[in-house]
């Protein structure tokens, strides 16, 4: 699917929309605030926590925007409980990090380079994460721990995210749980009027799979 055909961004954040799915059965869209994020600079990073040396690579910073504390949505597929198929009841299809609360007017992909290439994360352990850049070295201490990562990636998949603290009490990073597993997922940029960044947010493409919203279809970005 290219990325001009996937679902807009506000078709992600839709609370209560319902979407077909080709097995025959609808879902519903549970958008809720999980947690907040620690930005000691504004400067946000998303890597595969799992990655051997994640956080000690030079990683591209995917959004600058003021530093500060702001909260996580995470948007969730459920489906109704069926004895026909195996597939997860509840599944995370975005996570966004909300920056303000003014409109968003325009929503744009990341690029990496003048080449247009789509900035995004690359995943091989089902899960994502967000974090300031300023916590790269502690996260890549964090990292050296395997129990404690396991334990995290885990938790991220039981609940949709864990978030892990710093020696300070704050948020350092937040895990998340990727719909759709492994895979490639771009990061997506929210603009108010005044073109500041809204919303940052990873599209974890598994919404795109569903066969369409019941009732009116959203416009695309």
């Amino acid at each position: 699917m290219a990325f001009d055909e996937w679902l807009d961004a506000e078709a992600l954040l839709e609370q209560g929309a319902r979407h077909q799915w080709r097995e025959g059965y609808e879902s519903t869209l549970e958008v809720a605030e999980v947690c907040h994020l620690d930005l000691a600079t504004g400067r946000v990073v998303a890597v595969d926590p799992a990655y051997f040396n994640s956080f000690d690579d030079a990683r591209p910073v995917v959004a600058e925007v003021p530093p500060g504390t702001y909260p996580i949505l995470l948007s969730v597929v459920a489906w109704p409980s069926t004895e026909e198929t195996d597939r997860p009841r509840r599944a995370v299809t975005a996570a966004t990090l909300k920056i303000s609360d003014n409109p968003v007017v325009k929503w744009a992909w990341v690029d990496e380079r003048a080449d247009g290439k789509v900035l995004g994360v690359g995943v091989d352990a089902g899960t994502a994460c967000f974090y300031d850049a300023s916590k790269r070295e502690m996260l890549a201490l964090l990292s050296e721990d395997e129990d404690r990562v396991d334990a995290a990636l885990g938790e991220a998949g039981d609940a949709g995210f864990a978030a892990i603290p710093d020696a300070s009490g704050g948020t350092a990073a937040v895990f998340i749980s990727c719909g759709m597993g492994d895979g490639f997922y771009p990061i997506r940029i929210g603009r108010d009027a005044s073109d500041r960044v809204a919303m940052v947010m990873v599209d974890l493409e598994l919404l795109n799979h569903s066969t369409g919203r019941v009732g009116p279809a959203s416009n695309r970005n």
